[in-house]
């Protein structure tokens, strides 16, 4: 009928709808009041495309509420310090780390519902004796902390996960004591329980940590070897719970309950066995999850999975894509903040990647051959996006899985069924988890060894999004249908996943990356990368070198260091080397006690640029004044001195006044009072100061007279730990520029470049 509004499919609604919401996460700031009302008037208004902008702009404006409630629930960074006395519960399995004197680091959600606090805290407990267990009432004297996190290119995200896990603050305890446990965190505390039984029966063991990981979703008690074993045979997606547990356990429900369901042609006559089997599916999903708590990525996977059983139920698997933008569609609104977890984009990637191997063939394999097509093609379409968001793939994965999931899919199972048996009948229930126990340790071996074998197996590099683009297309068109004419492409698309993502330097480039209360500075000349210093490392598993320094290098196409010079050896500058040359091979390495040393006078040329020693020499000098001193000559000078002090600082007017005048200063230790002295400023005269020092530090770097001295020296300054990374070099017009990552770059949800 002419003038009639056309129809539009209602999947097109859903995926209009969830790109709205994702959208929202790629703004820099969300939209203000007035801005909103402005996008909503063409949706009332008659045109050709109101319903899809409706949907679309419905989806905004639902992210945005969300969003804002999120951001309003946060500690202000005016509180930042802040010490006061909260009462609320564990809200969490405790993560713990004991350390050698029998204390414990213990960290946890902690919800409370006290006033001017935020609902939901993420609480570090350091060195203590008190033994935290999920759902007890604890009154915790805590120094509350805005969330705020270092920001790098191609680096972790801190703030928008503390953002995904609804976290309103960070906070350490000073003191705490028990209070009476409330009622409720039921599921919590059977979690618990359960993970006590576990330790009960195996003791301490890598087969207790895997049951655990793989029953309720424990992992604390992996070890930091543990996951990068996992990680370099591309085997982590099978120790979390995830998609592929919920699978498998369902799946397995589902095939025993329909045999059973068919033995009875009465319940068959009332319903059918598949639908009966789908429907018990369902359930053991259910409780599988609740079991797991019902964390994000186990509810994202349920989501998926009951959609995708209902679709199967009512017969509507004929168009799998339907059931899956409607299950994104659901996801997305029960949690918007999910599209910031890789899980979730890898969840669906998965389905989607199986369900086009295995579905509208028109010769369908045998299922030995079919599952090894969809083994391999899964190994091969996740490699982009998982390069896109760790910066990297194993590639033994392939092989690796195409053994460890079959196990897995056994095992699985059978450790469900061991833990029902063990609370059934306590006897029987042990010897079963032995028996897993035993299983899973040889499994674990055999992994520890495949990993320990190969080294090497991962292969660091961030590809540039169209390379990862391309390589998603080779990897669909090598396993499309036979006869389609693009085929021959597919090598094509996935080779450029293997191209250099060279990013090129004119003649210098000097970036300080923001490691918090530490140093890492990495100089690049037109084909040579030199780094100085790798920030800290601490047992909690922060590692500058690994979380901030490694991915910048990816990002900017680096993976090679030609020199990599540790100034001195306090954690603050060396923590993070280890992580560095384990992940990146480097030509020289100077200043570590197994290369070369740094002295006066040492000194080399790369395309034009000249860098050069100037201290120590060969008197004594305390660890600060002993850092190398590396001055760096080219398009504009660079000083960089570690964490001398006024004695080094003397010594070098003596002996290097001449040689000190640089235009970029990384100011020596961190800004301290114990440096900076008025002579040496003078000396060096800076344009530019950069304090690598972590936001509104404890230690107070920099020190405010030593800001006034640089000030009255007419040099701009700059802290890494409010700015983010640095980046400083020459325009075009030959004036120093210099760049903060966190006012570029930053979204709604991180903070503000503001002390």
């Amino acid at each position: 009928m002419r003038g009639a509004a056309p129809i539009i499919d209602l999947r097109t609604l859903a995926l209009a709808y969830s790109a709205g919401i994702t959208a929202v996460f790629l703004l820099p700031t969300l939209p203000s009041l007035s801005v909103c009302v402005l996008l909503a008037l063409p949706a009332l208004l008659p045109w050709r495309g109101r319903p899809l902008y409706a949907a679309t702009l419905l989806g905004v404006l639902f992210a945005c509420w969300q969003a804002q409630r999120a951001l309003d629930q946060r500690l202000p960074a005016a509180r930042h310090g802040e010490n006061l006395w909260v009462e609320g519960v564990v809200a969490s399995l405790p993560e713990r780390q004991t350390h050698d004197d029998g204390t414990l680091t213990s960290r946890f959600a902690f919800e409370t519902e006290q006033a001017g606090v935020p609902p939901r805290l993420r609480v570090s407990w350091y060195r203590s004796e008190a033994q935290i267990a999920a759902g007890q009432c604890w009154r915790l004297q805590l120094r509350l902390r805005a969330p705020r996190g270092s920001l790098n290119p191609g680096g972790f995200d801190y703030e928008a996960w503390l953002l995904r896990e609804r976290i309103g603050a960070t906070a350490s305890v000073r003191s705490g004591e028990r209070c009476e446990d409330a009622r409720g965190h039921r599921i919590l505390r059977w979690r618990r329980d359960i993970v006590a039984a576990i330790d009960d029966v195996l003791g301490e063991r890598p087969a207790a940590a895997l049951l655990a990981a793989l029953s309720v979703g424990d992992t604390s008690a992996m070890r930091e070897v543990d996951w990068q074993r996992f990680r370099v045979t591309g085997t982590t997606h099978l120790i979390a719970i995830s998609g592929f547990n919920l699978a498998i356990v369902s799946g397995f429900a589902f095939f025993v309950l329909r045999w059973i369901w068919s033995l009875s042609p009465a319940l068959c006559l009332r319903l059918p066995a598949q639908r009966a089997g789908l429907y018990a599916s369902a359930a053991v999903a259910l409780v599988y999850a609740l079991l797991a708590g019902f964390e994000p990525p186990v509810t994202r996977a349920l989501i998926m999975l009951l959609v995708l059983i209902l679709a199967a139920a009512f017969d509507r698997l004929q168009q799998p894509s339907r059931a899956l933008i409607y299950a994104f569609a659901l996801i997305v609104t029960l949690d918007p903040f999910a599209v910031l977890s890789p899980g979730l984009w890898l969840s669906f990637a998965a389905v989607a990647a199986i369900l086009y191997v295995s579905l509208g063939r028109a010769r369908r394999p045998p299922a030995w051959r079919l599952a090894f097509r969809v083994q391999l093609f899964l190994s091969l379409a996740l490699v982009p996006l998982t390069m896109g968001f760790f910066a990297g793939f194993a590639w033994l994965s392939p092989l690796a899985n195409l053994i460890a999931v079959p196990v897995f899919g056994v095992l699985t199972p059978m450790l469900m069924c061991s833990l029902l048996l063990y609370g059934l009948w306590a006897a029987l229930g042990e010897w079963c988890l032995r028996v897993s126990g035993w299983l899973l340790d040889g499994v674990y071996a055999a992994l520890a060894w495949a990993a320990d074998a190969a080294p090497l197996a991962w292969w660091p590099a961030r590809p540039h999004a169209a390379a990862l683009a391309l390589g998603t297309l080779g990897a669909v068109l090598l396993f499309a249908p036979r006869g389609l004419p693009l085929r021959p492409l597919a090598l094509i698309g996935l080779a450029t996943l293997a191209l250099p993502r060279a990013q090129t330097v004119d003649d210098l480039d000097v970036t300080a990356l923001d490691v918090g209360q530490g140093t890492a500075v990495v100089i690049r000349t037109p084909r040579h990368t030199l780094l100085f210093d790798a920030g800290p490392a601490f047992d909690e598993g922060f590692d500058a070198g690994r979380s901030v320094v490694v991915p910048y290098l990816l990002s900017q196409g680096i993976r090679r260091i030609d020199a990599l010079v540790l100034s001195h050896g306090d954690n603050d500058h060396a923590g993070g080397i280890d992580a560095v040359r384990a992940a990146l091979p480097v030509a020289r390495v100077i200043g570590t006690a197994d290369g070369e040393p740094c002295m006066d006078g040492l000194s080399w040329s790369w395309e034009g640029v000249r860098f050069r020693f100037l201290h120590p020499d060969q008197g004594y000098w305390s660890p600060n004044n002993r850092s190398c001193v590396l001055h760096v000559d080219g398009a504009f000078d660079v000083l960089l001195p570690g964490d001398i002090e006024r004695g080094a600082e003397a010594r070098l007017l003596r002996t290097h006044r001449e040689r000190l005048d640089a235009d970029l200063l990384l100011s020596p230790h961190h800004g301290s009072g114990s440096s900076s002295t008025a002579g040496f400023i003078a000396a060096v005269s800076p344009a530019i100061v950069i304090h690598p020092a972590g936001w509104r530090s404890r230690y107070g770097h920099p020190r405010a007279d030593v800001v006034a001295r640089y000030a009255a020296a007419r040099a701009r300054q700059y802290v890494t730990g409010v700015e983010g990374a640095l980046r400083v070099s020459r325009d075009a017009a030959g004036e120093l520029r210099v760049e903060g990552w966190r006012r570029r770059a930053a979204r709604w949800w991180n903070a503000p470049a503001q002390p």
